[in-house]
């Protein structure tokens, strides 16, 4: 027998205003205006510990949802200030949602088609309140005790899926997985959509990669979200595999969102073998572990690819391809945030600006590649010589800026002259010498700020450059 499970018997007669908390519980109703930024929302989540929130019109109206996954994948992931983004930039526009007749039923089918955790109820255009799995969850639990074990048991699962690492993930899931279904065999297979590279990890199981299904049935399983539990196949047979079998697909996805928004990057299965064969009773209760596993795997495996997206953003944002260090905007927020911390404990700093002498004709003469790699020996002697403490940024063409930390001048211009020794040593074919300009200047007290520490230093660079070059110069005055 092969079953294609399509949710559970307990909820098929269960409609939403069944769940009292869903719709007497007003402080669970939580909005925000479409024209509030969103900073104001990403607080109001935080400090209400929720995941999503009811984005309303100007007549308080029903507009859309902005849930978390917006922020990771719209703003942050886009290197965006959440003060300047508005929320109906961000949010899911036309959301999915129902009303509380809807059969909890089909309030389940949405979440695993849509691949959310959140819909919205709705009545006369007004939202009334907000339904989670976790309502799902705790509803089925009030009436069937193994569920609620079931429950407990894969919810110790989640605590430990929180790895912000994709593969950390998928090697947890498959020693763990298969201890709670209680069987021997076990393959875990990710694919990367668009790419020949895959992810499998095993567990007792020899079945090799060429007898996998193929990418477009491991596609079709997980768009899908088919929990197939019954026959096994002839190929799993010959490697040593025992029916029953149970195949949970999964996915995750980039962009959450409506179904004309969504990207699935990632898709794959679990496949499990050789346990016990469940009685009529527990087939049930085993396709509700399967259900809630593929959610609860779902979610974590796609926050984590957000996460891992995200990150790659920053770093992106915050680093300078062509030198690997910082760029303009980490030192301009470095250097704003070491005034205030000044101002607070009031401790020296030094900031310093670099400037590679005729560089222009660098260029003309020796070509941009050859410029360019002046650029990449300059900052690696920069990287190699400054303490961990201190930032180098590439603030734009050649012009380098160094922040110093707990720094006095006359200590600056010591590490300025051993760099300016070294960058001197530079050699490279068609380039007679590389010498640099510099200028620095010092926390000047608590009325001094970055703009004005800039303004000394820029003063100094050009003072450098006016007395001859290849020196260093401190500009007290801008």
């Amino acid at each position: 027998m092969q079953v294609i499970y399509k949710g559970t018997g307990a909820m098929r007669k269960a409609i939403v205003k069944d769940i009292e908390q869903v719709v007497k519980q007003p402080k669970r109703i939580l909005s925000i205006k479409e024209d509030e930024t969103a900073a104001e929302a990403a607080k109001k989540m935080s400090s209400n510990h929720v995941g999503c929130l009811v984005v309303l019109n100007a007549q308080g109206e029903f507009a859309g949802v902005l849930s978390e996954r917006d922020m990771l994948a719209k703003v942050l992931a886009t290197s965006l200030s959440p003060d300047n983004v508005l929320n109906k930039d961000i949010m899911t526009p036309n959301a999915i949602y129902c009303n509380t007749d809807t059969e909890m039923a089909k309030v389940e089918q949405l979440m695993a088609k849509h691949n959310i955790r959140h819909v919205p109820v709705v009545e006369n255009g007004i939202p009334v309140g907000m339904i989670s799995s976790r309502d799902v969850i705790a509803y089925r639990l009030h009436s069937n005790k193994a569920m609620k074990a079931a429950a407990e048991q894969l919810a110790i699962l989640s605590a430990k899926l929180k790895d912000p690492d994709f593969n950390n993930i998928l090697k947890i899931v498959i020693n763990e997985v298969p201890r709670i279904f209680e069987a021997d065999r076990s393959i875990l297979y990710f694919a990367q959509k668009h790419s020949s590279t895959s992810m499998i990890y095993r567990k007792g199981c020899s079945l090799s990669e060429e007898d996998l299904p193929t990418q477009q049935k491991i596609t079709e399983l997980s768009e899908n979200g088919w929990i197939i539990c019954g026959k096994i196949c002839d190929k799993c047979i010959k490697s040593g595999g025992e029916a029953p079998r149970l195949v949970i697909p999964l996915s995750t996805c980039e962009q959450p969102g409506d179904s004309d928004n969504t990207s699935i990057s990632h898709h794959g299965f679990i496949c499990m073998c050789r346990f016990n064969p469940p009685s009529a009773e527990q087939e049930e209760l085993q396709l509700y572990k399967a259900s809630l596993l593929q959610e609860i795997l779902n979610v974590n495996l796609t926050n984590s690819k957000l996460y891992q997206n995200y990150q790659k953003a920053r770093h992106d944002s915050e680093t300078d391809p062509l030198t690997g260090v910082g760029t303009r905007r980490v030192i301009e927020k470095a250097l704003k945030a070491e005034c205030a911390r000044a101002i607070r404990y009031n401790r020296s700093f030094c900031i310093a600006i670099a400037d590679i002498d005729n560089f222009k004709q660098i260029n003309d003469n020796a070509g941009h590649a050859a410029g360019d790699k002046v650029l990449q020996e300059l900052a690696k002697i920069m990287r190699s010589n400054v303490r961990e403490m201190d930032i180098v940024a590439r603030y734009g063409g050649d012009e380098f800026v160094i922040l110093m930390p707990e720094t006095k001048i006359s200590d600056a211009n010591v590490l300025l002259e051993r760099l300016r020794h070294q960058i001197e040593t530079i050699s490279l074919p068609n380039i007679p010498s590389v010498t640099i300009s510099c200028g620095l200047a010092e926390w000047d007290g608590s009325s001094d700020t970055a703009e004005l520490m800039m303004k000394r230093a820029d003063a100094g660079l050009y003072a450098a450059k006016r007395a001859g070059r290849n020196r260093i110069i401190c500009e007290i005055c801008a």
